[in-house]
């Protein structure tokens, strides 16, 4: 029996992948790469559940690793430990706002705002981060790309160049 909280046929489709999560600096930003994976109080499936991630492509940052759990903490704070298999290496970034009163976040063509934008996104938004490089990262998303500031986002640090 495997000590995974994932589906038979998940772990399969999974099966053969390189594991991109294990042996790199901490902290670090990866993604969830399931549509539900449940965070414990410890690196175990004996330790009860603690809060449930249900999101596919949420970015967490990994601050601890134990065997094959790593301990992640999610935008709000939460943390929790989560089976390196409920994981990629694949970096996404999520769209934060400034208020709570913020509409959509620009992103533009270029790392300037000298434009208009190319595209608006809403705080909560998901993208997968192609580049980042100075005050800006550049974010893919299925109805296009644009460039957004570093600092209206959740997946990346402040001083991390992604190429």
């Amino acid at each position: 029996k495997a000590d995974l909280d994932i589906s038979a046929t998940e772990a399969e489709a999974r099966a053969g992948k390189p594991d991109l999560t294990g042996g790199l600096p901490l902290p670090r930003f990866v993604s969830v790469n399931v549509a539900r994976a449940n965070m414990r109080n410890g690196p175990g499936r004996q330790y009860p559940i603690a809060w449930v991630l249900v999101r596919r492509n949420l970015p967490v940052e990994v601050i601890e690793e134990y065997d094959n759990w790593r301990r992640v903490r999610e935008r709000s704070g939460e943390t929790g430990w989560v089976h390196k298999a409920m994981l990629s290496g694949r970096r996404t970034a999520m769209i934060t706002a400034e208020s709570k009163t913020d509409e959509l976040v620009p992103l533009y063509g270029a790392t300037s705002q000298d434009q208009p934008p190319v595209l608006r996104a809403e705080a909560g938004a998901i993208g997968e981060v192609r580049e980042c490089s100075g005050e800006w990262c550049a974010l893919g998303f299925k109805q296009g790309s644009g460039w957004v500031r570093r600092d209206r986002l959740w997946g990346v640090y402040p001083d991390e160049k992604i190429e």
